[in-house]
């Protein structure tokens, strides 16, 4: 009789992990999430963080600084400087940002230039860094910048940045190379 509760109660554990593991799921399918929109220079915060859009510039060339290459592309990049300040956490936006457009396409910034933000900001500090997306020119009317807060265990309400970068049609590219700058570190004011 003991041989067969043991064997009953390692299967109803196994049930409540597979029922976790299914609940938790995708961000998108699993998280509620709100949004704070705001525009290019206002700040917008979630429960972690509070994030604010420095410069946004377009381009068909990025350059790591000037003594290397410039990266070129026929689609458009989108270079966005970010200030993030840091509440009770330290925050890492390695998989949390996105370009998004009002079609629906997520772009991720572009891995080469994944050095140009800080990795981790701790609690009581503000990173300053650039996100380098590359996306088709006809697709960046009206896109916004999505900073998603770190998805814990388990499922809670959060809020998520939402900037609209104020790109149209219209905006002219930078005929240059944009040289990226460096991430900076700094106590929060």
């Amino acid at each position: 009789m003991s041989r067969r509760r043991d064997w009953s109660a390692l299967a109803g554990c196994l049930a409540v992990v597979a029922a976790i593991a299914v609940g938790v799921g995708d961000r998108e399918e699993g998280v509620p999430m709100g949004y704070a929109d705001v525009a290019v220079g206002e700040t917008g915060a979630s429960s972690t963080f509070a994030a604010r859009v420095l410069d946004v510039q377009v381009g068909r060339q990025v350059q790591k600084d000037e003594y290397s290459e410039p990266l070129v592309t026929d689609a458009m990049f989108v270079v966005v400087e970010v200030a993030a300040d840091a509440f009770t956490e330290a925050v890492s936006f390695s998989g949390d940002v996105w370009l998004v457009t009002t079609t629906g396409h997520r772009y991720e910034p572009r891995p080469e230039t994944n050095l140009g933000h800080p990795r981790f900001t701790p609690p009581g500090f503000t990173g300053t860094g650039t996100f380098v997306f590359q996306a088709p020119p006809d697709r960046l009317d009206g896109a916004r910048l999505l900073l998603e807060p770190p998805t814990g265990t388990f499922i809670t309400y959060d809020v998520a940045v939402r900037v609209d970068l104020d790109l149209t049609e219209d905006t002219t590219p930078v005929a240059t190379p944009i040289e990226l700058g460096e991430p900076s570190l700094a106590v929060t004011p």
